[in-house]
């Protein structure tokens, strides 16, 4: 009987299905998933750190950053911009919040300024109305940042309507609605004459891009959760930028986002650009931090003297992960 109860037992072992560790569950916030979260979710790097992320795409920095204040998301990836501004109390709701940058993301931007075919010159846009994600935040302020370079100025001469996301923003243009908008020249609007007056790279740069933001209350109470997290976006962003990797990395991408080829390279092209791409190892570029303090400055919502970038980081998880990996500081 003790013989017939041993192998019973034994054929229950291998048929029962097999039971993974629980993973602690992170919800993530932003606009569009990128290459480097593709690559941290499909090559395994959060699921090896115990990690499942939900993620939740959105179409307006208003929605992000409201999101954050809910509580709907722990943690986001954004521009600095849009965390110094809610953080400063500059956001839609007015109020101050712990808001803070906890990991680098890509050295700048690569957004246009795309403009209807009947300007020719800057001096064309005066009296004219752009579109923009939000008034304040966003790119809005790389796109006052840019007009101010070229003598114009926010009300006197031009105004912005917040749309949200690029579409609606693309929309606007075709519309006639507004003139021009901080976005990317799309084959349709191609088709229809607008085309690029400016690039953002030629104006700003550096520029605090795709960082990761957290709120300091739930960084405290899940201490080892950001640093995992942290230490697997490191590593995707080693393994993204080894160029070895080119081909696995761009079908990655293509599985996770379901994208087709021409995107998945193109996404993967941005993400290890020389110029714009992933900084290694996540670290926080504090004069791209500084390059937004300065844009803020020229918008009218900070004063001088201006800030520190360190007043929006804290670094204390980030050196947890890098000397975890055997890093140091």
């Amino acid at each position: 009987m003790k013989r017939f109860a041993a192998i019973f037992a034994g054929v229950l072992f291998l048929i029962a299905p097999t039971v993974s560790p629980a993973e602690d569950l992170v919800r993530v916030g932003g606009f569009s998933r990128d290459a480097l979260d593709a690559i941290a979710d499909g090559k395994g790097f959060l699921k090896a750190e115990g990690i499942r992320k939900e993620y939740t795409g959105v179409s307006a920095s208003v929605d992000l950053m409201q999101g954050f204040v809910d509580g709907k998301f722990d943690l986001i990836h954004t521009t600095a911009d849009n965390v110094i501004a809610w953080a400063e109390g500059q956001g839609a709701d007015k109020k101050t919040h712990d808001f803070f940058l906890f990991i680098g993301g890509r050295k700048g931007l690569t957004n246009e300024l795309v403009v209807a075919p009947k300007v020719k010159t800057f001096a064309d846009l005066k009296g004219k109305l752009f579109a923009v994600d939000a008034y304040n935040t966003g790119y809005a302020p790389v796109l006052v940042y840019i007009l101010n370079k070229h003598g114009l100025t926010l009300k006197k001469d031009y105004d912005m309507l917040p749309l949200g996301a690029g579409g609606k923003r693309a929309e606007s243009l075709k519309k006639g609605e507004t003139i021009g908008a901080m976005t990317g020249l799309s084959e349709d609007l191609k088709k229809r004459g607008f085309y690029v007056l400016a690039r953002s790279e030629d104006y700003v740069y550096p520029y605090a891009v795709a960082i990761g933001a957290a709120r300091r209350s739930w960084a405290k109470q899940h201490e080892d959760l950001l640093v995992r997290y942290i230490r697997a976006y490191i590593r995707a962003i080693d393994w993204t930028l080894d160029a070895k990797n080119k081909a696995d990395a761009i079908q990655t991408v293509q599985s996770v986002l379901k994208s087709s080829p021409a995107q998945a390279e193109a996404a993967y092209r941005e993400a290890v650009d020389a110029k714009v791409g992933l900084i290694p190892k996540g670290k926080i570029d504090r004069e791209g931090v500084r390059v937004i303090l300065r844009i803020r400055e020229v918008m009218g919502e900070m004063k001088a003297p201006l800030p520190s970038p360190d007043k929006y980081l804290d670094e204390h998880y980030y050196q947890k992960a890098v000397a975890s990996l055997g890093g140091g500081k």
